[in-house]
């Protein structure tokens, strides 16, 4: 009976060891054993897709490049998937776009868009991250710019990739080949119109209904930038002045015979055709115009302004798009981090020079080096400009510059003055 006992004993002692150790490979929480920090190898990170919606697409050169680095950032971080959902800023589709898609809770990630009052409506909503105050966000490094985007409410909600400047692009060659004198005053600058107009040279590429550059040259030039600066509910009589001139210049030949009907990119391959003496538009222009390979046969001018509110050298520029964080992906624990670090990665110097460098706009962070002699041009004459102000599509309701602008064929048929123009968008407020 005792031998009997005592092999029972060494059983359940054996047995009682046999639980020890395997207990001794779990910890109290039933988890694995602190392994000094390291990543189990085993695991992979969780899958997170972005969606960034941008302007740099169409006929845009810094599309490209920023395609690079979204996928540099996919290399780097091989669980994210990056869909870029980038749209073409001509014809107002990326306000649309985005506004369909914050009203219908389908915001994208990260956006690129303008800072103005298309995202007014999204910021009082609170769609947007304040970017000063919120968790690994880097702010460092940006020149004044970025206190330019400060809203109204003191807050920061965007960040800047460059500033812009709006003008006069004139093909020298086809001065020089005419006999025509680049213009520096509004007479001039009629008499260029009458020049061309009696050659196969459209004087000004333009779309009349597709025309934001042209009613806002026209406007700074008929009154300054005093009334440039005007609101619309002032019905200022220069931007009705500007909306006549443009049917004025349009009766004398200054226009394609189908500016009714093309849209800005139409009127652009004018230009870069050679089809074309002049155009309106702005510094992110040169990426087009250096595909085009006449780079050296072109350079910018301010508009002529005449009368008494301004001066020749008063600019449409500034900064008026920037980096958005949607809120709800901020919210979102599975998305934080990665959204963070996207934005991080898009707005550091390098890879911010990276992108502004396919255009040649003056950059919110750093400088371009090696510039070539039309570029660096171009960002003289903000240097030297008497005034620079935003344009006005940015600072008035957007459907109340949509009708503006769309009306101008009325104006050129002679349907609509200008005045009755003004006054009708001003009542849309």
């Amino acid at each position: 009976m005792k031998k009997k006992s005592f092999k029972l004993m060494l059983v359940i002692m054996a047995m009682s060891l046999l639980l020890l150790a395997a207990c001794s490979g779990k910890s109290s929480g039933g988890e694995k054993p602190d392994d000094g920090g390291k990543k189990d190898p085993d695991k992979a990170a969780e899958k997170v897709e972005l969606r960034v919606v941008t302007t740099m697409a169409g006929t845009d050169p810094a599309g490209k490049v920023f395609q690079e680095v979204l996928d540099e950032f996919q290399k780097q971080n091989t669980n994210v998937t990056i869909v870029n959902d980038s749209q073409s800023a001509d014809a107002g589709t990326i306000r649309t776009k985005v506004n369909t898609d914050f009203s219908s809770n389908n915001e994208p990630e990260l956006m690129f868009f303008f800072n103005t009052i298309d995202a007014q409506g999204i910021i009082e909503a609170g769609k947007v991250v304040d970017l000063e105050n919120a968790e690994g966000v880097d702010l460092s490094g940006f020149n004044s710019m970025l206190e330019q985007q400060r809203n109204k409410d003191g807050k920061i909600y965007a960040a800047p990739q460059s500033g812009f400047y709006e003008g006069l692009f004139v093909n020298k060659k086809l001065f020089e080949e005419n006999n025509v004198k680049i213009p520096t005053t509004w007479e001039e600058y009629e008499a260029a119109i009458e020049a061309f107009a009696k050659t196969d040279i459209i004087p000004v590429a333009a779309s009349t209904v597709d025309s934001y550059y042209v009613v806002e040259h026209y406007a700074l030039a008929a009154g300054g930038i005093d009334n440039y600066n005007a609101k619309l509910s002032d019905k200022n009589k220069a931007w009705a002045e500007g909306l006549d001139n443009i049917a004025k210049h349009a009766k004398m030949g200054a226009f394609p015979a189908d500016a009714a009907t093309i849209d800005l990119a139409m009127a652009a391959d004018l230009f870069k055709q050679e089809q074309a003496a002049m155009i309106y538009e702005g510094s992110w222009f040169w990426g087009q115009i250096e595909e085009a390979g006449m780079a050296e046969n072109v350079s910018v001018i301010p508009v002529p302004v005449y009368g008494d509110g301004g001066q020749t050298g008063d600019l449409v520029g500034g900064a008026s798009q920037g980096w958005f964080i949607s809120q709800k992906a901020f919210d979102d624990e599975s998305k934080k981090k990665v959204v963070v670090d996207l934005f991080n990665f898009i707005t550091s110097e390098a890879n911010l020079l990276k992108i502004v460098g396919a255009t040649g706009q003056p950059p919110a962070k750093g400088a371009l080096t090696d510039l070539s002699e039309h570029i660096a041009a171009g960002h003289k004459l903000v240097a030297n400009a008497t005034a620079v102000s935003m344009p006005i599509n940015d600072r008035i309701l957007p459907e109340a510059f949509t009708f503006i602008r769309e009306s101008v064929p009325s104006v050129v048929n002679g349907d609509k003055t200008g005045a009755q123009v003004i006054e009708e968008a001003a009542a849309m407020e």
